[in-house]
């Protein structure tokens, strides 16, 4: 929990000098959801193989987490689609989603 909020303080200081949109997710909120998702692919990606056979409960799955997280799925795809516009950003993200998965397990 520790390193999680550690985390958090760097993707905030660093969200403060990148000053993302407020329709944009935050880089935390981001983290947070891209760590969910990326575990719930790599899940079904092993156990079933094939996406075709496992893309619906996938969606479902996502879906789940986007509601938890309070947000909605247009919301969503406009972030990461911002995200992937600005390749610094992106790279700050998913260095943090990596830490944050590899200090996980």
């Amino acid at each position: 929990m520790r390193i999680l909020c550690c985390l958090l303080l760097f993707l905030n200081s660093c969200a403060q000098e990148a000053t993302i949109p407020e329709d944009i997710l935050p880089l935390e909120k981001m983290l947070r959801i891209n760590e969910q998702v990326l575990v719930l692919e790599s899940h079904y990606q092993s156990t079933y193989g094939v996406l075709g056979v496992y893309q619906e409960a996938l969606n479902k799955a996502v879906a789940k987490v986007l509601q938890e997280q309070h947000v909605s799925k247009k919301h969503f795809e406009k972030s990461v689609r911002y995200y992937a516009q600005h390749p610094e950003l992106q790279a700050e993200l998913n260095q943090a989603v990596m830490t944050a998965l590899s200090r996980a397990h």
